[in-house]
């Protein structure tokens, strides 16, 4: 079945947690660190300077740390001064001529509690959502569940997201998303923006 193409006036491109501190740490799977990069950067590409909103979410990881009780033998002002980094690994994050780019950073799993987000969105007047980004089982779906219950339409992009846990990355975008957005690849996503 062929699908419409999306109005990229109210389309946002939302990625979460594609930061240094985030990535490199240990191993992403199914799609490896590079591989989720270059997805990525592909759809940020073909979406720079169009009418979509690109809009990239970093997490304070200290802060998230913060929601649990600090293991007893780990030292927090070390967890402060290393994973406070919130750089952006996406080329456009970088790209001065980008002009419908901006940037978000969370303190919670999800991208929208305790963040500006649906307020930047909504002032866009943005309705669809395409989401990405790491890890699947958490900040990706946090924010997902966030969208549905924002009333957003949710599409994920599978091929631009992993987990550190492949049954747990499988799981969530073969029976969990489905119940609450459409899930796609970025080959099948393309010919619609």
């Amino acid at each position: 079945m062929a699908q419409t193409k999306l109005d990229l006036a109210k389309t946002a491109l939302v990625t979460i947690d594609l930061q240094e501190n985030i990535l490199h740490p240990q191993p992403l799977v199914p799609h490896a660190v590079d591989d989720v990069v270059a997805t990525n950067n592909q759809l940020a590409d073909h979406l720079k300077n169009t009418a979509a909103l690109i809009t990239l979410v970093g997490v304070n990881v200290s802060d998230v740390h913060r929601l649990s009780a600090i293991d007893e033998h780990q030292d927090e002002r070390t967890i402060d001064r290393t994973q406070e980094d919130i750089t952006q690994v996406l080329d456009v994050a970088h790209d001065v001529d980008a002009q419908n780019v901006i940037q978000v950073t969370k303190h919670n799993p999800g991208a929208f509690f305790g963040t500006d987000l649906d307020l930047q969105l909504r002032r866009h007047g943005i309705d669809t959502i395409i989401l990405t980004g790491v890890s699947t089982s958490n900040g990706v779906y946090a924010t997902a569940l966030d969208a549905y219950q924002s009333a957003y339409r949710l599409i994920v992009v599978a091929d631009a997201c992993s987990d550190r846990n492949v049954e747990n990355h499988e799981f969530i975008m073969n029976r969990l998303m489905p119940r609450i957005g459409e899930v796609t690849t970025l080959a099948e996503l393309l010919p619609r923006l």
